[in-house]
């Protein structure tokens, strides 16, 4: 997704699911930072294989495993926040090798 995309979308007012798919040296940092985002209520963060597209930047040992280990972190938010949230993101990890998504949510919510 470009800047132009996420311009687009940020001014719906629908929620979004942000997914965040990183490296296992930058789970506990991110983390971190998510948890002092006011607008992150909460989230999810569970371990992952990743398998292709990422072959330049896989170790040899990886390379015969078939997969890169990471951690997929995933929070609900307005489309506006997810937008602003990922344009902080972007500042503050530069460079790093964070994959990421939005997608719509169509409902969420506790089952109570």
């Amino acid at each position: 997704m470009n800047s132009a995309s996420l311009d687009q979308i940020q001014e719906e007012e629908k929620e979004a699911l942000l997914s965040l798919v990183v490296p296992p040296s930058l789970s506990d940092p991110l983390i971190d930072w998510l948890l002092e985002q006011p607008e992150v209520a909460g989230f999810i963060s569970l371990p992952v294989n990743g398998h292709g597209g990422s072959e330049h930047v896989m170790t040899a040992a990886e390379k015969v495993a078939g997969y890169r280990k990471g951690w997929m972190i995933q929070t609900h938010l307005p489309q506006k926040a997810a937008c602003e949230l990922l344009r902080r993101l972007k500042e503050d990890f530069a460079g790093s090798e964070v994959h990421y998504w939005i997608t719509p949510l169509v409902v969420g919510g506790h089952l109570t």
